[in-house]
């Protein structure tokens, strides 16, 4: 199999030859690691399009004479963020609106047919022949608290205040065109991102999750499904109580975070209803706080559980500035070996 064809079977739960390998293209991991990381991705490639061809830098002037970094920059959306660590996403500085109501210009979309457009379909083309392509990160509710505090997110969505909701239905719209988009070029995964979940409990209630939002991702994921693309979900925290609706509005995939989730049971209960998972392996603890010997008993245990039930899952290696290099190797070592 080559990596396309081994994604599908993933996907399929149809026994893939081995569980596919997915990198991000880890800027803190390479700032920190050099040329050792640089060479260990080159070593064992992933199944998705990624390169890896320099190690990244911090812009000028960003870096003070004590070799500390920061950096305020502002973002496509108006919103201005505040980075400490590079490479890690950092924290709003200031907010591009006062009210839900108040002017704000979305980001532009390429048009269909247009000289982007062209360029944007020749690349994927090309990726698709080896790959699925993978695109987008449409995110409803972290788009909201990126562009006001999240305390007046909550407080807002808890109000079904007017002006949020018609807000979201501008949000719902612009996505709507993005998602055409990036299908029109050839998309074959639309990914989708919303942390519902802190470490013990939801960040909004469920009923506030199925009235406001379920119905605007339903219409989302419907536009992706037609297209017969998929869509895969991002969602850290405990969102497991949110797992049967995400099912029901059409995910094909979901990137949870697995420490809160009992391995087996929700590898089981996502096989039958033939959702692939990513595996990201905990960075919390495990990847940078643990043992190389517990990281690879710990990739072996989720890779041997999920080849059982026909593969449905793909090996998720994200490399950021807090792990020891040889954690860092004994995670990419161990995905590749027992994938």
């Amino acid at each position: 199999m080559n990596s396309r064809q081994r994604m599908i079977a993933a996907f399929q739960f149809a026994g893939p030859d081995r569980l596919p390998v997915f990198y991000h293209a880890s800027t803190a991991g390479l700032y920190v690691h050099g040329r050792k990381l640089l060479d260990l991705f080159r070593a064992y490639p992933p199944d998705n399009a990624v390169t890896f061809e320099a190690i990244p830098l911090p812009p000028p002037g960003t870096v003070d004479a004590r070799g500390q970094y920061h950096e305020i920059r502002a973002d496509e959306w108006g919103t201005v963020w505040d980075y400490r660590i590079f490479g890690v996403a950092g924290l709003p500085h200031r907010y591009p609106i006062e009210a839900w109501d108040a002017p704000l210009e979305f980001p532009p979309v390429p048009a269909i047919g247009s000289e982007q457009f062209l360029k944007d379909w020749e690349r994927v083309q090309a990726q698709r022949r080896n790959h699925l392509v993978f695109d987008g990160w449409i995110g409803l509710l972290e788009k909201l608290h990126a562009l006001r505090p999240f305390e007046e997110v909550l407080m807002d969505l808890a109000d079904r205040k007017p002006s949020l909701l018609a807000f979201l239905d501008r949000l719902t719209e612009y996505y709507r065109r993005q998602i055409e988009y990036l299908l029109a070029i050839g998309t074959d995964v639309i990914m989708f991102a919303d942390d519902w979940g802190a470490q013990t409990s939801l960040l909004v209630a469920p009923k506030v999750f199925r009235e406001v939002y379920k119905p605007r991702l339903r219409q989302l994921m419907a536009l992706v499904h037609g297209s017969g693309a998929k869509v895969f979900y991002h969602s850290c925290g405990t969102v497991h109580p949110l797992y049967r609706d995400l099912v029901e509005i059409g995910i094909n995939g979901l990137w949870h975070q697995i420490a809160l989730y009992d391995a087996e049971q929700f590898a089981r209960e996502a096989a039958e209803n033939r959702t692939v998972l990513f595996l990201h392996m905990d960075r919390q603890y495990l990847v940078p706080r643990s043992t190389p010997r517990e990281i690879t008993e710990t990739v072996k245990r989720y890779a041997d559980i999920h080849r059982r039930l026909g593969g449905g899952a793909i090996l998720y290696v994200e490399i950021e500035n807090d792990a020891p290099f040889e954690n860092v190797e004994a995670l990419i070592t161990a995905a590749h070996r027992y994938a």
